[in-house]
């Protein structure tokens, strides 16, 4: 079991640490998706590992160190909780009991087969992915300077 931890990544995948650094600690990704910038944002590489259920996020603008992890293991808990496959009512819920403020809810379905929702929290860089009414896919960040529009790097949030 892996925790969550809100801000600063999970276990020793720290946001801010290099390509390099996780290769370390998780070995050569399945995939590496690139994406090609455009005037308002560089590059970004998507890495994914499939046997762990997780993909990371590093962008050129933030000198490719980590800036999001996804995950749709069970095995990541948030809080001590597994909250992957919970509906939607259940995990809301939760976010109420761990006092994490407002969501804003956005419906990403246009067209597709399946309902799909997000649940953002832009305080925790914190996005909850519903397919249907159940919980697919929990993606968080760093925390973010708004004022300098960077994030905040776990070492400098100490």
């Amino acid at each position: 079991m892996q925790e969550i931890t809100l801000g600063q990544g999970l276990d020793k995948l720290i946001f801010g640490i290099t390509r390099e650094e996780v290769k370390k600690i998780l070995g050569e990704p399945s995939e590496i998706e690139k994406m090609e910038g455009d005037e308002e944002s560089g590059a970004m590489e998507a890495w994914h590992y499939d046997e762990q259920h997780l993909s990371l996020a590093f962008e050129e603008d933030s000198n490719w160190r980590l800036l999001s992890i996804t995950s749709a293991s069970a095995d990541v808990l948030f809080e001590g909780i597994d909250l992957i496959g919970l509906s939607q009512n259940e995990v809301m819920e939760q976010m109420e009991v761990f006092n994490l403020g407002e969501f804003n809810v956005e419906d990403l379905s246009e067209g597709v087969l399946m309902e799909q929702i997000v649940a953002t929290n832009t305080d925790f860089s914190l996005n909850l992915f519903f397919d249907g009414d159940t919980l697919a896919e929990i993606q968080w960040g760093p925390f973010w300077d708004d004022d300098k529009e960077q994030p905040i790097w776990p070492e400098e949030n100490e």
